[in-house]
């Protein structure tokens, strides 16, 4: 009996930097939504994966002031309004 593979819900990400002093959030990276890797859905939740992602950006953007915002997305084009499946927020340090 041949055995299915698990369906994985694909999801797409994008991360928003606001600097310090201003209201706006500004896209950061790629494209407007970036897919989240299937590899990556396949160890460990969704939430898990953006943590990850996120506990990583302040050495990564150490040169940064102010916050980052990554939300997440069940489908690949969204319209205002649209929430995100997962949002975190996180403060960066800067130097």
């Amino acid at each position: 009996m041949q055995r299915k593979k698990p369906y994985l819900q694909p999801y797409w990400w994008r991360l928003l930097f606001r600097a310090n002093g201003t209201a706006a959030w500004e896209a950061m990276g790629r494209g407007p939504l970036i897919p989240v890797p299937n590899a990556a859905l396949t160890r460990a939740p969704l939430e898990v994966w953006a943590d990850a992602l996120l506990e990583e950006a302040p050495y990564e953007l150490e040169d940064l002031h102010g916050d980052l915002l990554l939300e997440c997305y069940a489908e690949p084009a969204v319209t205002d309004g649209t929430p995100p499946v997962y949002s975190r927020q996180v403060r960066l340090p800067g130097k």
